[in-house]
């Protein structure tokens, strides 16, 4: 997948996006410390509730994954859904994942609307580093489970939050239209990123922002006209 850089509104210490890498080897050995143990069982976590989802992903797998011994997973977290927890956690920063958009970008967004929200949403998806997070959300929420809804209720309601800065303040159509937004966005991501569904999965980051921009401008459009 190309680079799904330039998106200026998620938080600035994220890094650009970089092509889907394969697994790290890991090596074999004692782990270096309790704090390089713990890393290390979150990223096998993640991997894991990403590739299974919640129900699929079990504490004696991560430890596989992970090279550890079973038991530490229980020293370190109480149970699978504070593991779930502080695994995404370790990855996405909740509290401030649209938060950082300043107002001069906001101006500049407005010269191509459609486009610069679809970049903003879409660059978490195409970063390596929030990726696994993410797809372990929307995956788990598919299950309906009660953690991993409260997290994508919170990342698509700090999106919509983040959208209508770019609506005008009287108009009575901005939560439809930051909805309807969200929700077509949302929808492609669960078909491309947690899905996986081909030719989706796999087209070019530009190309399918060519297809992708017009199809959100036409409600900034309708939304101006009206």
């Amino acid at each position: 997948m190309s680079n799904g850089a330039g998106s200026p509104c998620p938080n600035s210490t994220r890094r650009g996006a970089t092509p889907r890498a394969g697994r790290p080897t890991r090596g074999g050995g004692r782990r270096p410390g309790q704090s390089g143990t713990r890393n290390q069982i979150l990223t096998a976590a993640l991997e894991l509730f990403a590739d299974k989802g919640y129900s699929g992903t079990t504490m004696r797998g991560i430890a596989q994954q992970a090279r550890v011994d079973p038991a530490l997973i229980h020293h370190f977290f109480n149970n699978k859904d504070g593991l779930f927890q502080d695994a995404v956690s370790s990855r996405l920063d909740m509290s401030a994942l649209f938060d950082s958009l300043t107002d001069d970008e906001v101006q500049a967004g407005r010269q191509s609307r459609g486009e610069w929200v679809a970049r903003a949403f879409l660059s978490l998806w195409e970063d390596e580093s929030t990726r696994p997070a993410l797809v372990a959300v929307y995956r788990t929420s598919l299950s309906d489970e009660a953690t991993a809804k409260t997290f994508r209720d919170r990342i698509e309601s700090s999106f919509e939050a983040c959208l209508s800065r770019f609506v005008p303040e009287r108009s009575d159509r901005a939560p439809a239209f930051t909805s309807l937004v969200s929700a077509q966005l949302a929808g492609l991501v669960m078909l491309r990123y947690v899905l996986a569904v081909e030719p989706l999965a796999s087209l070019d980051f530009e190309e399918l922002m060519d297809w992708l921009a017009p199809s959100i401008q036409v409600h900034f459009d309708r939304l101006a006209e009206e």
